[in-house]
């Protein structure tokens, strides 16, 4: 197990997708903005745990204009936490993952897991006697917590099975406030346009411009949470050219306008 240590998210665009080979989990101390994980675009803000396996490409970015603190743990719980002639089974996280799975578990709903993640980040990082035991016992509490909220195991997602599509991806996720141009994404993957389109939509579940948009949507979520900038310059900072075509788009995706999110955000 390491980490621990303070660390500032940035709002630099997102231009690589990476993999580690144990368990990664973080804490967001302040801030907001976005996670891609694979396929998915999950949002995150204060409070919130990241839980991503040794599966998962993976990486993340500020809002916008905006940073986050973070810190990260790196584990592998079936070595830190199974018990002494037993498998350690129960505590693989590598079913942990793929479409179903939500990386991103909200403090808000979660926060017993929240507590947990935290007082292992305090004993890493002061390492009081017996922190080692302590760590032991925490993994094996927050794994338990976490597959309680976790829907059925599923096959898990390996990292090759996103590597044709990982440069439109990434193109995509650093770039999102441009146009979307589906030509240039197949051409830095060295596809046909309609060979990239059904790639895509098999692999992400998606079309490009659904999860484009979604992207923006998302993003634009986080800038309403963590930031005072009115409805029409965030439309404009996402990538949208008319603020008629975001608001109908955004009340698609979350069932309100951005107004109301942003007030009903902060009833919250």
């Amino acid at each position: 197990m390491e980490g621990g240590e303070p660390y500032v998210q940035t709002d630099r665009p997102i231009t690589f997708l990476h993999v580690h080979d144990c368990l990664e989990l973080g804490y967001c101390y302040s801030g907001s903005g976005v996670f891609i994980v694979g396929e998915k675009v999950i949002p995150y803000e204060t409070g919130d745990v990241s839980f991503i396996n040794h599966t998962e490409v993976h990486l993340a970015s500020s809002a916008p204009g905006t940073h986050s603190d973070w810190c990260w743990v790196y584990l592998d719980p079936v070595r830190l936490a199974s018990p002494p002639g037993e498998d350690g089974s129960q505590f693989d996280p590598t079913g942990l993952a793929g479409p179903g799975f939500n990386n991103i578990l909200s403090g808000k709903s979660h926060p017993a897991i929240g507590r947990v993640v935290l007082r292992m980040i305090e004993e890493l990082r002061g390492k009081p006697p017996g922190w080692e035991s302590a760590l032991r016992a925490l993994t094996w509490e927050l794994m338990i917590l976490v597959q309680r909220v976790a829907p059925p195991l599923q096959k898990s997602i390996q990292p090759c099975d996103y590597e044709r599509l990982a440069p439109a991806l990434q193109m995509l996720t650093s770039g999102y406030a441009g146009p979307l141009r589906v030509g240039e994404l197949a051409r830095c993957c060295g596809l046909s346009e309609p060979h990239f389109r059904r790639l895509f939509n098999r692999t992400i579940g998606r079309s490009p411009r659904t999860y484009w948009n979604d992207l923006r949507l998302r993003m634009a979520a986080s800038l309403l949470r963590s930031t005072g900038r009115s409805v029409l310059e965030i439309s404009s900072t996402v990538g949208f050219e008319t603020l008629s075509s975001f608001n109908r788009l955004f009340r698609a995706r979350y069932g309100k306008s951005p107004r109301a999110l942003r007030s009903s955000m902060a009833e919250s």
